[in-house]
């Protein structure tokens, strides 16, 4: 399976001669990449010929072994997503191949270009200068939300439904062995979440992670979003929700540690200015509560996981501690 860098190498070199008809080409410098949903490492394609194409620095994105090909684990989704994003205005990383032919990783694949930039909490950059780069993100979450999804359906699917988004929530949340002290009010802010679900919500593409760890940048202008692997049609302000809710400091017990660089208010007000429609300012304040909600459940399951030693991450058990924070605050957010 996947996970040696010598196997790989192997395998990422069989796939580039099979796919550049170039029995010289090779792939080399492989090193392992962050990330939840497979495994990924970036590497160098060296071509027999110096000005053969394609060639350079590229990254690889394997299929975790034993699991189920859906969700974040559907390589050849995420790529075919990032593919149909390339003629419009939202930066992605260039798609080279994917898919899922037995001979090369034994799982589902793509390659992609490796794309170099930084992201905003890694940056030394001055504060101002940050604020505007932090804009101009929130101006690309909005040009997402005006690509046209109809177009693009075979890539991303039908659309989601709210009500479909909140029950399949249920499934980690309905379990006798979460930490009653953790879920706190959860289920009385799910109830009112259903009670005030809203109607006739924007549909479009949604990225579905859009927090500042997933934008990268370069100079003054995004060079990429990217890890796709929950993207999605549905209502639009999923994703304002959830950029709002990780820089709301109302939301979380403690210091902020997660560096907001905007406000939640300075955030929908950008968002309002780039997209060019009506934002309605009590479906933002659901949206904001969804999200909180959402987090803390996912909070509650993966700090059992832990518990149980079935997915060793201590890092869950400090955010547990916010969590019965984020469902107060969605309360809050709903009045």
């Amino acid at each position: 399976m996947p996970g040696d860098i010598e196997q790989v190498t192997a395998q990422l070199t069989a796939l580039v001669r099979a796919k550049t008809g170039d029995a010289g080409a090779r792939a080399h410098s492989l090193e392992s990449l962050p990330g939840h949903a497979g495994f990924s490492y970036s590497f160098i394609l060296e071509r027999s010929a110096p000005d053969a194409t394609p060639a350079g620095k590229y990254v690889v994105r394997i299929a975790p072994p034993g699991v189920k090909i859906s969700g974040p684990a559907d390589i050849v989704r995420q790529a075919r997503v990032m593919a149909s994003l390339a003629d419009t205005p939202v930066a992605v990383p260039p798609i080279i191949w994917y898919g899922d032919e037995p001979e090369f990783f034994e799982r589902p694949y793509f390659v992609g270009g490796f794309v170099e930039g930084f992201k905003l909490g890694e940056s030394t950059l001055p504060l101002a200068h940050l604020k505007r780069l932090a804009r101009n993100g929130i101006a690309t979450m909005a040009a997402l939300h005006n690509v046209a999804w109809e177009p693009r359906r075979a890539a991303w699917g039908e659309p989601f439904a709210l009500s479909e988004e909140l029950r399949r929530l249920d499934y980690l949340l309905d379990r006798p062995t979460l930490d009653p002290a953790v879920v706190a009010r959860a289920p009385e802010l799910r109830e009112r979440l259903r009670s005030s679900l809203p109607t006739g919500a924007r549909i479009g593409c949604v990225h579905g992670d859009f927090q500042w760890s997933n934008v990268l940048f370069n100079e003054e202008r995004v060079v990429a979003l990217i890890d796709w692997e929950i993207s999605l049609v549905g209502a639009t302000l999923l994703d304002l929700g959830w950029i709002c809710f990780f820089s709301d400091p109302g939301s979380w017990v403690g210091p902020d540690v997660r560096g907001a660089l905007l406000n939640a208010d300075e955030i929908v007000d950008a968002y309002a200015e780039a997209a060019g429609f009506p934002v309605s300012a009590a479906e933002v304040r659901w949206f904001r509560a969804f999200a909180g909600y959402r987090f803390g459940v996912i909070t509650c399951f993966n700090l059992m996981l832990h518990r149980r030693g079935k997915r060793h991450d201590p890092l869950w058990e400090e955010t547990a501690l916010s969590a019965p924070r984020m469902f107060e605050h969605g309360l809050e957010l709903l009045g």
